[in-house]
């Protein structure tokens, strides 16, 4: 899902926050941001759920854009 990871990294860095503080706010080691930034690690629903809520975003925007990937497919 490289549309969703771009539009989570563009989110997190819209809001100034490094990987790190990131981490920190998900009470999660860096690799953990790290790896789903780099798209090793694919996010369960409840935890883009949580990551999304860290990064204060709707998650219904972020699953509009992987729709508007599908359609464009």
């Amino acid at each position: 899902m490289d549309v969703l990871q771009q539009w989570l990294i563009s989110k997190r860095q819209e809001y100034g926050l490094s990987q790190q503080e990131l981490a920190l706010c998900l009470g999660k080691p860096v690799e953990y941001v790290k790896r789903i930034e780099e798209g090793v690690y694919v996010l369960e629903l409840i935890e883009y759920l949580q990551y999304c809520q860290a990064l204060q975003i709707n998650p219904n925007e972020g699953i509009q854009i992987i729709d508007l990937a599908f359609i464009k497919e």
